[in-house]
Formats: structure tokens, sequence, C-alpha cells
């Protein structure tokens, strides 16, 4: 099994766990609680309100016709990438549903969890849906619904993504406070305040899952001992370094800077290799939120 198939293998792993965990939020902590956070689910958790049809079958049929509007406007490479995720995620939230209700029932309760505990529900469920999104994203999938109708408005009149997203979701959210009320009739405020406190949550979560974790340090060394420490980083921890001549602001000396791009536990050792050369190295490191090339995205044969 050649490398590109491997790749292509462990991205379809990844995106189908991604899809997996945003089922499971929305099966056990959003739709049992009617709350509305955007997106074809949003509307999903609406339309149950009014009918005796089922999460997901509402779901599954809003994807299906975003899928055929996409193919029209977006044509095939779109709906390729796009179709995977935005049918097996009504088929999760479907499985996910069962499994909810059968604890439930074992459990000889009406919730998993009480309505009066929602901060705790809003909590999980943003975590949990950041996770499943950020995996998603970051493996290159996508569970369809409402990133279909941003590249339709973005293809047409170019919308910016993050404006048509907090539009469209925008607009969902308020529909589920105007249509969905409490036993009274009433305004149900408290719950508007939670799922925006989710969508706040679950945006910060799932920017931390695809930008920050690739757990690497972006390091700049200016010495005297630069040579030495050159071949330290090449030979103990086969990394690259590239060395740019730079100019004293204050001596006018000319020196080398050395930039490298080490992981946290690599760099926690070239301090100690800095010390032991050179203690009056000077040396900044950033985080590296993302790196590609030899070593990092693919190995050197």
């Amino acid at each position: 099994m050649n490398k590109v198939v491997k790749k292509k293998i462990k991205e379809f792993l990844w995106v189908t766990l991604g899809v997996i965990l945003i089922a499971l939020a929305f099966s056990w902590f959003l739709d049992p609680y009617n709350l509305v956070i955007g997106g074809a689910s949003g509307l999903a958790v609406i339309f149950k309100n009014f009918t005796s049809i089922p999460s997901n079958v509402f779901i599954f049929g809003i994807n299906g016709i975003l899928l055929i509007i996409g193919f029209i406007f977006l044509g095939k490479d779109f709906l390729i990438k796009t179709i995977y995720g935005s049918l097996t995620f009504p088929a999760w939230v479907w499985v996910l549903d069962l499994l909810y209700k059968q604890i439930v029932k074992i459990n000889g309760t009406e919730y998993l969890i009480e309505p009066t505990n929602m901060l705790l529900i809003t909590l999980f469920a943003a975590i949990i849906m950041g996770f499943g999104l950020g995996i998603v994203v970051k493996h290159g999938g996508t569970t369809g619904g409402t990133e279909i109708a941003q590249n339709i408005l973005y293809k047409l009149w170019r919308t910016p993504y993050s404006l048509s997203l907090y539009l469209i979701d925008g607009v969902i959210v308020l529909l589920g406070f105007f249509f969905i009320r409490g036993n009274n009739n009433e305004f149900l405020f408290d719950v508007l305040l939670y799922e925006i406190i989710f969508l706040y949550l679950n945006g910060v979560v799932m920017d931390q899952i695809i930008f920050s974790g690739f757990n690497r340090r972006a390091v700049m060394i200016i010495s005297e001992k630069s040579a030495e420490i050159k071949e330290r980083i090449l030979n103990d921890f086969k990394r690259g370094v590239t060395e740019v001549k730079v100019v004293g602001g204050y001596t006018g000396d000319n020196k080398t800077q050395l930039i490298c791009v080490l992981s946290s536990n690599q760099f926690s050792k070239l301090k100690m290799i800095l010390n032991e050369l050179d203690p009056k190295a000077f040396y900044y490191v950033m985080r590296a939120n993302e790196v590609g090339g030899e070593g990092f995205s693919y190995e050197n044969d």
C-alpha cells in the first residue's frame, strides 16, 4: 500500500471520527434540550417541534437538497468532497439517537442530564462538537449544511465566509428563539444566552484543534557559537537549519542568525545544548501554528 493510499485512509478515518463526535454532541446534548445553534441541525430542531418527524430525517433532507443546489452552482468536484460528511452525519445522528433512547430507558429517566443543568449541557456540547468540527476541517472534510450555502453565496456575490456564517446561523438561532417557546408560550431568553455561549466556545475549541495541534516551536538563535549549535541541531534532531546574515543594531557587527522549527520536546533539549555551548546566546521562540515540508508533512526517503 503506497503512501497516498495510506494518507487517504487516515484522512477518511479522522473525518469519520469527527463526524461521530459532531453527531454525538447533537444527539445527546443539543436535540433533546431544543438548543438551536444554526446550520441544518438547528433547522431540524426547530422543525422537530412542529412535526413528529425525527431530526435526523430533516438533516438528511436539508443536506440532500443543499447537495443538489451545490452541484448546480459549484460543480461535481465540490459535490464529491461534500457528499460523504453530508450523508453520514444524519446516519450517525440516527444511530446515536437510538443509543441515547436506550440508555435513558434503562436509566428510567426522561433525560440523560436534567434540563436544570443547562450550563453543563452547553459546555459539553460545545467542547465535543468543537473537537469534532476541528478534526473534520483539519483533515479536509465537511458535514455539508451551512458550508454549502456559504460557498454558493461566495460564488454568486463574493460574500465573505465569516459574514455568511454569522448571517445564516444568526437567522436560524433567531428563528429558534421565536418559534420554540416555553410551556406558557413565553420567550426563552435564558436558552438564547446558552446558545450564544455554545457558539463562542464551540468556535474557540474548533480553532484550537485546527491551528494549535501541531506542537511546534520556531526558534531564532544568535550566538558566537552558531556553527557548533547548527551541527548539533542537524545531528541530534535531524532537522534543517536556515542561516540568515544579520547586523547588530547597537554594535554594527555582522552575525549569523539560525532559524529552525522543532517539536516542544526537541526545543527543551535545545535549551540544554545552548546552555552547554553558549550560555550567553540570544534566542527567541514563537509557536508555529502549522508546519509543512520535509520532516513534518512528509519524510525524506
